[in-house]
């Protein structure tokens, strides 16, 4: 059974137990705009002729790997909608009790089989449920969800999977209904096989075990991602870091911060020139004499932290911010021209936390990340792991914790004791989303990155 080719959007089912019912045609949501990693744009702020229309499941599977940056697997993946547009998309691992009830060979599948649901697996269930709930319902649009299980390793019968799957996604809609998030629909897929998990006749269902085709093969793939970007793109990072030899570390003499602020301001000035630069004027090719400015700004914690609100802003926020925040003395004041500004200081404070009110340049954040995959392997082990943090930083305010805790965990190696490494492990292991990632007017597109 297909959706009907009509060229309209139906609005979402308000009752839920009309679709537990009987089984109904897959509702058509409209998809305004450019897709970004956890929203989209209001329709009013787009043009209208670019309405696009999501009906077949492959087409929704499209905007999801296109959203994300890439084909997610074995994960859980939660597609928000905000009346008839689709809006926020969250991804995490399959829960790991899920994980192991598919597979055959598994005790988890045989107490399942025996007994359902342990009282700890269930513990689990609702915590994971309550917090991807409370996620979802940051963005005050979202007026329902859907949930689509992607499981890579299924080796149970048909019917088990729908049960076992089934008795999960029960406890999780519980938990999102709780935070005032509807499930609309749910979905299993495995084998390239479609299952509706909320279908009251479950396997003489006309659609359950239904072969999927290629999202890419859809015409919404191609308008979402016209170059192909995500096509062959695994889950796991966007780019591999390549990280400086072993040998580069050793003694070097670097001055105090404080001291570098204070008796050479025009020098750091220069630095911090040099950065914007770059990140305004797009890739160039790097001198050894500027590889040498634009890292030894990273080797200290504050000039990071400056850099960083160049790439969001731009170089005067970045100066009158941080005089704000007391992080520059007044002979940056003196040598820039710039005066301290509450705002900026408020504005970067938050954009650090990727949680300001002002909206960050995400084209510049682009810049910056092609230039820091630049400069990484160039880096010695007092500037390395700071490039390295910036880049894990990049993802995580993107919305995209998969792939920052992947880079994450290459950087760690390198750099076991790098401070900033440090803190944002223990952000990305506490599962904290970046506030511009879930709000519409503030999070990132893939397409920002083009």
């Amino acid at each position: 059974m297909r959706p009907e080719q009509d060229d309209f959007s139906v609005p979402i089912p308000n009752d839920p137990a009309q679709t537990a019912s009987h089984h109904q045609t897959p509702t058509r949501y409209a998809l305004t705009g450019e897709p970004s990693t956890e929203v989209l744009a209001d329709e009013a702020n787009h043009d209208p002729a670019r309405r696009l229309r999501v009906g077949a499941p492959e087409e929704l599977l499209a905007y999801v790997q296109s959203t994300l940056g890439f084909r997610p697997t074995n994960s859980l993946v939660m597609v928000a909608f905000a009346q008839r547009q689709l809006s926020t998309v969250v991804r995490c691992d399959l829960p790991e009790a899920l994980h192991k009830m598919l597979q055959s060979d598994t005790l988890e599948s045989v107490t399942f089989f025996d007994f359902g649901i342990t009282e700890t697996q269930e513990r689990q269930l609702m915590e994971l449920g309550k917090y991807l709930g409370q996620l979802m319902a940051r963005e005050p649009s979202t007026t329902g969800c859907l949930l689509v299980y992607l499981a890579t390793e299924v080796s149970v019968s048909d019917p088990h999977a729908l049960a076992v799957t089934g008795t999960v996604n029960a406890m999780l809609t519980a938990q999102f209904g709780l935070q005032g998030i509807p499930i609309e629909e749910s979905w299993l897929i495995h084998h390239d096989q479609l299952w509706h998990l909320r279908c009251a006749v479950t396997t003489d269902c006309e659609i359950q075990g239904e072969i999927l085709g290629a999202p890419e093969s859809t015409e919404l793939f191609q308008e979402l991602d016209p170059q192909g970007q995500t096509r062959w793109r695994p889950q796991g990072p966007a780019q591999k870091m390549i990280f400086p030899p072993a040998s580069s570390a050793g003694s070097k003499n670097t001055a105090p911060t404080q001291e570098l602020l204070e008796q050479r301001p025009k020098v750091v000035l220069n630095w911090l020139q040099r950065w914007d630069d770059h990140l305004s004027h797009g890739p160039q090719m790097l001198h050894t004499d500027q590889v040498a400015e634009l890292l030894s700004a990273i080797e200290h914690p504050r000039l990071r932290d400056a850099v960083l609100a160049v790439a969001c802003f731009d170089l005067k926020t970045s100066i009158r911010g941080m005089l704000a925040l007391e992080q520059f003395p007044n002979q940056l004041a003196l040598v820039s021209g710039q005066q301290s500004n509450l705002q900026d200081g408020l504005a970067i404070r938050g954009c650090l936390l990727g949680e300001s009110e002002r909206i960050p340049d995400w084209q510049r954040i682009a810049a910056l990340e092609r230039l820091c995959h630049q400069l990484l392997p160039l880096a010695d082990h007092l500037s390395g792991g700071g490039v390295a943090g910036m880049l894990v930083w990049i993802e995580w305010v993107r919305g995209r914790g998969s792939l920052a805790l992947d880079y994450l965990r290459q950087a760690r190696k390198h750099f076991p004791t790098e401070q900033v490494l440090i803190s944002l492990e223990n952000v990305l292991r506490h599962g904290r989303v970046a506030a511009w990632a879930t709000r519409t007017e503030s999070a990132w597109s893939p397409r920002h990155a083009a």
